[in-house]
């Protein structure tokens, strides 16, 4: 078939028409539901998400970071499913009903009520999969907001930040939650951590609270100048999270402390505290009892010159944060050398421990989810065991 979409009629219309001798006006709405309808399957949108660090230390479940390590996810109408992956997508599930990202198109198409259809999805992962970076949640946010727009309902300026319906952060009695807010709450339901899914959402650090009518996120930009050194295990499962509900009023008090001294470096741009404010008294001990080496590879990354470092979310990778760069992230490789320093020793003491692994280098990412242009790695220093992303 062939036929402009624009006022030239389909002939298969005309003849249909004729055929069955149809009124004027049937015709023309005819057109309009074949002209829709060929607009409506040849729609494609991909969708980039970013890496995330949950925790932070102290901030168990309640703050993440964004980190500029991109998954990029491509959907579009098909006759029928069909999935192809690219990139660190060794473990990641390939069926439409166990893989995320295809779960989040259902889960969009759902929210509108509406049955989700056969879709092609390509996606390329460069998160790494079970590794503490928030790689499945992303993939069901990039589901989610490419069926979102699929549906013809756009997600607006999610890079602002938090995006609750009403002013105060709480949706009012009756209040209709906006297309972000339900990408929220539906990513939240799954039960991954507000650490990870808010951070893939809005970009820079978040903090998340629970409220009776859901959890919101609250912005806290990232000042320039800070880079992320992240230690990546070849071979380790994610760690499991904590089952125990209560903690002793003395632990908890502590993680407030070092929580509100680790927002307070964020927004002074000030990290010299950076390494106390990491502290943790709540998960520490629960971590490392899965990942004994962990404790050493932390110690290594400070010795080094990080500002401070610790398990991503429950583990296993490591993340280190370095101050003092400008500009991008390859431009001054060859001039300041800091990051590459910590990397070795990173890796240094992670091989004496026996646990080999890499380190990804990258800047925090300033925005969440969006339909955008390519991203990619950038290059890989020396050897194939410290890559920078950009």
């Amino acid at each position: 078939m062939s036929a402009d979409r624009g006022s030239t009629a389909f002939p298969e219309v005309v003849q249909f028409g004729r055929k069955h001798n149809l009124s004027g006006a049937a015709k023309e709405e005819l057109q309009g539901l074949m002209s829709a309808s060929l607009n409506l399957t040849s729609k494609r949108v991909t969708v980039a998400v970013p890496a995330s660090v949950a925790h932070l230390g102290p901030g168990l479940d309640s703050c993440g970071l964004a980190l500029d390590i991109w998954d990029e996810i491509t959907v579009e109408y098909g006759a029928e499913f069909d999935l192809e992956l690219a990139g660190n997508c060794q473990q990641v599930p390939r069926s439409r009903e166990q893989n995320l990202a295809a779960a989040g198109v259902a889960s969009a198409f759902a929210s509108m009520g509406r049955e989700a259809p056969a879709v092609r999805m390509s996606c390329v992962h460069r998160i790494p999969w079970g590794r503490g970076l928030g790689a499945e949640s992303a993939s069901f946010v990039g589901g989610f907001l490419a069926g979102r727009v699929l549906c013809g309902e756009e997600v607006s300026a999610l890079a602002g930040g938090e995006r609750a319906p009403s002013a105060g952060g709480e949706a009012t009695p009756g209040e209709k939650k906006n297309n972000v807010d339900i990408m929220l709450q539906a990513a939240i339901a799954r039960g991954w951590s507000v650490g990870n899914v808010c951070p893939a959402i809005f970009g820079a650090l978040q903090i998340g609270v629970e409220t009776p009518t859901g959890v919101r996120s609250h912005r806290v930009p990232a000042p320039n100048g800070i880079v992320c050194a992240l230690f990546v295990p070849d071979e380790s499962k994610e760690g499991l999270p904590m089952s125990t509900e209560f903690v002793e009023r003395k632990a908890a008090v502590f993680n407030v402390g070092h929580m509100a001294l680790l927002i307070n470096c964020f927004c002074s741009g000030n990290f010299d505290m950076f390494a106390k404010a990491m502290e943790d008294t709540v998960s520490q001990e629960h971590c490392a009892s899965q990942f004994p080496w962990s404790t050493e590879v932390i110690k290594a990354a400070t010795a080094a010159g990080a500002s401070g470092a610790c398990l991503c979310g429950y583990g296993p990778s490591v993340f280190a944060l370095i101050t003092g760069r400008t500009g991008d992230v390859l431009a001054q490789s060859s001039s300041n050398d800091l990051e590459r320093s910590v990397a070795r020793a990173m890796l240094a003491k992670a091989d004496e421990g026996g646990v080999p692994g890499r380190v990804l280098i990258a800047k925090p990412a300033d925005i969440g989810a969006h339909v955008v242009a390519q991203k990619s790695e950038l290059g890989i220093e020396g050897n194939d065991r410290i890559i920078y992303f950009q």
